[in-house]
Formats: structure tokens, sequence, C-alpha cells
């Protein structure tokens, strides 16, 4: 891709001609040398070259890259981890990344799989040889090059006579690739955590799956310490060498040589394959973390347990997108408690999970920022909209909908659920979970309420364990609006100024069901009456359906993750720039700073919006 406007044209005497990739912590570019020699040149993103740890792991990063050398490994030719700006160069490899390949190809097989399977147990030779251990070996961090694999990325790789930088209590890796003991003792990891991730790796390869995927980083770490991989779609031999590479203990793993003579049998033509429909699920991510691998190639999946004997369904563009968890998964957040670990792990490129997830907002005391004023309309804003007030633009804001506490100094606007009540003195926006029932209150909703399958089964968000509404009949949406408009009543009599009516996008998630035309119906009725109590109402997420925002009632968005999936342009275009944008990872983050920053009201938060001072809390701004 070519260079971006503000990109820099040369870095330590080399010219940059064209940007490779990107991510949550630098940019890769393509860089020439006085006497035309190709390099790729990693240039950190300045707000990270301020951070004194960052520096320290890139430095290091520099340093084990140069240690190492090998014919599956990229060689360092130049660096400067201290300049204003840090970068590195390394030797050039033409060839995309294998989460690339798979993603547009499909799954590796016959030789290309061997021959991957070989570069990399010789590339995790040469790394082992020196002292070090990779830590994040990945599909993002594998280079296919004409004559084999490359590995790349020693960001947090370490040699194991150094104490590893974990000081702080943030996990660092990429959940779905990660071992168990690096979620239980990262500074006791071993080359036998590559082991693991090269199993985890190869499976991917071979069928286009992870064989640890849950729907968020705490999951999939769960999974990774004590469920069984996924393995289904891989053929022998390699399935048995798959489960001996993600065994739990690391001693029972085989060492590289053993590992070696194993992956020599594998065939060197790919067998005839029946042809599979894909599944049409989704991508995510949270956290998940490879966004373009999350759909299902090239296998047939059983379908997800039921809760209490019903239907879970999953659909539209990405699975489990749409809101964040206002109560944390308690049984997953003790299991990995007891490992004395908090898992803060973010993406980089397309699956780097990465560095810092300290807050930039320290402050205890609440805002003395005044409430703003009554607005007049956006452009977009139906005439309704002139009774009520709009939340102030491009200004710092926080989500609190998984737990309140005192906003930092300089926030403006406050999203909190409607159990909570408001902060004083900002504009607070109400959460109520419109269209599924609190996993917890589902007895209190009437049996006929809760949407069933044609067998009668209740109908789940399997994300969530949350029971989906049957929004399906006119009468059905009176009855439902009657009860969660009692819930707006109480938002506005606690003085909250917008309502922000979640999983307006379950029609496209549960298009089997549900369609879009039933969805706005519901919100439109919710429109009207939280209109006649002096609220605004937001959009949340949903970005399929935001033409027809006005004759709904919507007056301003509230937006997940809209830079990581490129949609923040649409809802600002929609809603006049009034957009209060979320991201949950770093990569998110700096696309929505870098392209955003100036216009919206943009926030990271961690994925389970937990509240200050709970293991995991992430507040950032621009």
């Amino acid at each position: 891709m070519s260079l971006s406007p503000g990109d820099p044209e040369s870095m330590g005497g080399y010219t940059l001609v064209d940007r490779l990739g990107s991510g949550g912590m630098g940019v890769v570019y393509l860089g020439l040398s006085e006497s035309g020699r190709r390099v790729a040149v990693k240039v950190v993103h300045a707000p990270y070259a301020q951070d004194e740890e960052f520096r320290t792991r890139f430095r290091q990063e520099v340093a084990a890259a140069r240690r190492v050398s090998g014919a599956f490994t990229a060689p360092v030719v130049d660096a400067d981890p201290d300049a204003q700006q840090p970068w590195m160069a390394t030797l050039y490899v033409p060839g995309r990344t294998l989460s690339d390949v798979v993603a547009k190809e499909g799954p590796l097989r016959g030789r290309a799989l061997r021959v991957l399977a070989l570069g990399l147990v010789e590339a995790l030779t040469d790394i082992h040889r020196v002292g070090m251990v990779h830590r994040d070996l990945k599909p993002s961090n594998v280079l296919m090059a004409e004559d084999g694999p490359r590995v790349i990325d020693f960001g947090i790789s370490y040699a194991v006579d150094n104490e590893a930088l974990t000081v702080t209590g943030r996990l660092i890796g990429t959940p779905p690739f990660m071992s168990p003991e690096q979620f239980a003792a990262p500074r006791e990891v071993t080359g036998a955590s590559d082991v693991f991730s090269l199993g985890s790796l190869l499976v991917y390869a071979a069928t286009g799956n992870r064989p640890f995927d849950g729907s968020s980083p705490y999951l999939t770490g769960y999974q990774v310490m004590y469920e069984a991989p996924e393995l289904y779609g891989v053929d022998e031999p390699l399935r048995s060498i798959a489960e001996r590479c993600l065994d739990k203990d690391p001693a029972a793993r085989p060492g590289l040589d053993e590992l070696r003579r194993l992956l020599r049998a594998l065939p060197d033509s790919a067998a005839p394959v029946a042809p599979i429909a894909p599944l049409a699920t989704a991508a995510e991510a949270p956290d998940s973390v490879e966004a373009d691998t999350r759909m299902s190639r090239g296998r047939a999946v059983p379908p997800a347990p039921a809760v209490d004997g019903g239907t879970t369904e999953t659909g539209g563009r990405r699975t489990g997108h749409g809101r964040r968890r206002r109560r944390v998964l308690v049984g997953i957040a003790v299991a990995l408690a007891v490992t004395g670990v908090s898992i803060a792990a973010v993406r980089m490129g397309s699956d780097h999970d990465s560095a810092s997830s300290s807050s930039s907002s320290s402050g205890e005391a609440g805002s003395t920022a005044p409430s703003p004023s009554a607005s007049a309309p956006s452009a977009s804003a139906p005439a309704s909209a002139a009774k009520v007030t709009l939340p102030p633009k491009h200004v710092q804001w926080d989500y609190q909908i998984g737990g309140a506490y005192a906003p930092a100094a300089g926030v403006r606007v406050v999203g909190r659920d409607h159990d909570s009540e408001p902060a004083p003195g900002v504009y607070n926006i109400c959460n109520i979970n419109a269209f599924q029932a609190q996993e917890d209150e589902e007895r209190d909703w009437a049996a006929d309420l809760l949407l069933r399958d044609a067998k009668g089964n209740v109908v789940y968000d399997k994300d969530w364990g949350e029971a989906i509404l049957d929004i399906r009949t006119a009468a059905k949406r009176q009855r439902i609006a009657a009860k969660l408009n009692t819930w707006i009543d109480e938002c506005a009599a606690r003085g909250y100024k917008a309502v922000e009516p979640d999983n307006y996008d379950v029609s496209t998630r549960f298009p089997t069901y549900l369609k879009a035309d039933q969805a706005e119906a519901l919100m439109k009725l919710l429109a009207t009456h939280a209109h006649e109590k002096g609220l605004a109402v937001a959009q949340k997420n949903a970005v399929e359906l935001v033409a027809d925002r006005k004759s709904v009632g919507l007056d301003f968005a509230v937006a997940e993750e809209c830079a990581e999936w490129n949609e923040c342009g649409e809802f600002a275009e929609a809603f006049g720039g009034n957009v209060l944008v979320i991201e949950y990872t770093a990569k998110g983050m700096a696309q929505a700073c870098s392209g955003w920053g100036s216009t919206l009201s943009v926030v990271r938060r961690d994925e389970l919006v937990v509240p200050q001072g709970a293991n995991g809390y992430v507040h950032q701004t621009c």
C-alpha cells in the first residue's frame, strides 16, 4: 500500500517508499538504502515512544532479533531504539503473512503445509540455540517467502536467563496462540512454550481455525489452560503431532529435534478433500484476536451447546460484536485470577496482543466541567430531538457500563448501566439491555416474549447466555416496550440526559428469526417515549441500520470498535460528528486516534469494562 498523509519520507537514512503494514504499536514501511537495498523499517507510533517501559521492550526486541540468525528468520540490518521515534530495519522478505494467505486462499495442504512446519521448527531451533524464547509465534508473525517461512517480530521474546517484562502485572501475548504457562507463570516460560504455540499455529494453517477460540481473551485463556483443543478437520499424522504439542504439561511436549522427525512424516501432496461449505459466521474482535480468521473456513462446525435446552445462533458480520458485558463473567474471571494474572492482551496488526494497558486518566475527582446547555439537533437528528439535550461533540468521555466510578478530570460524558446513579457534573448516558434478557433476569420476562425456535426452545445469544426477546409482532413489541420504558423512566428520574438501548444489531446476529424492520420498530417505540421524557437516544452500533436513523428517532451514536472495523466515517456522516467511539485494542485505538481523534469523542476501555481498580482496567484517550 502507498504512503499515507503524514508518513515520514525517510527514517535513519532509509528512504521510505511504501507501507507494508500497520498495527497498534507501529507501522512497517518498505525502505531503500542509498545503494538500493530493500529493507523493512518498523517505526514505533509516537505516543508509545514516550512510554519508557515500551522503549525498554523495543530495545529488547532489537537485541533479541540481532542475536538470532538463520534461514527462516529475518535478520536486523540497522536500528535506533533510542531515537525520538524508535525504529528498526530488517532484511526485506517479499511475501504475505500466513494469516493473510490462509484468510484469502484457504488452509495449506500437502507440500505447502510440510514446508511451513519444518521451516518453523528450524526457525525455533535457531531462536532457542541462542537462549531465546519467542513467546509470540502466530500467523501474522510468519512471512510466507518463496523458499520457506520467515519468523519475525521478537517484540516480547526474551533470554531464558533474564526476567520477563511482566513486572507491572500486564500479561503480554496473543491468547489463541499462547501456552498455558504464559497465563499461569509468564516469567517461567521455556522453549516448550513456543512448541505449544507452534501446535496452535499448525492447526490454524491446516484448517483456518484456531484450536482455542473463545469470544473474549478471558474465555480463550480459560480454554488454553483447562480445555482440550478443537482439532476438527486436522488429518493424521498432523493431528497426533498437534495433540502432543498442545499438551498442558510443558514436559510432555516433544522437543524440536523429535518434532522435526515427526513432521517429516507429513504428506508431500494434498489428499483429495470433499468440498465443505464454510460456516456463515462473522469475525470478531474483541479479542480475540485475528479478525480475518474468525470465519470458520473449510470445515463444518458443530452447533454450540444450547443454554438450558435452548437454541443458540450467531450471524451477521461480526460474531459477538455489538456490546460489552456490563457484568464480569465471574466464573472465568475467578478461574484466571487463581493464576495470579490479569489479561490485558490486545492486538497489533491482525492479531498482535501487546503493550500498554495503563490508563491515561488517573484522576479520581469528578469532572468540574458543567453540563452542556440544551443544544440544537445535528443535521441528521429528528425534529423531536429539539426538545432534548445532545451530548457535546469531540470531548473526553468514559464508558462505565461494567461498574461506576468517579470520572477522571476532564471527562465530560459518561455512559453507565441503568442500575447506576449518573455521575455528577457531566453529561450522562443510560445503558439498557433492550433486545435481550439479562442472563440473571430472564424470568422477569413473560415466557411468550422470549424468542423460540420451531421446536419451542428459547433462542440464546451464546456469547452471553442471554435469551433473545421476540420482537416479531407489533403486539409483542408493545409489551416489550412497556417494560423497557419503565427503565427509561428511571433513567430520566435519576437525571440522565440520554438513553442507549443496547443490542440494536440483534437482527444482524440472528437473521434466521429476526428482521431489521422489527428491530427498528421496537427502537422507534423506545425513542418516542425517551423523547417525551426529555432524553436523547443513541444508536448503539448496527451501522447497517444507520440510513433509517431519522425515521426511527435516533439522535447520536455510540460505536464500538468503529475504527477497527472502518465504520467511523459512516457514523460520523450520519450523525454530524456526534459519535462516541469505544475501542478495546491498541490497534483500534491507534486507528481511532489517527483517523478520528480530532473530530470524534474516543475512549479505549478494557473488553469487560471493569471499574477502576479492578484487574484489567483500561481507560485511555487520544
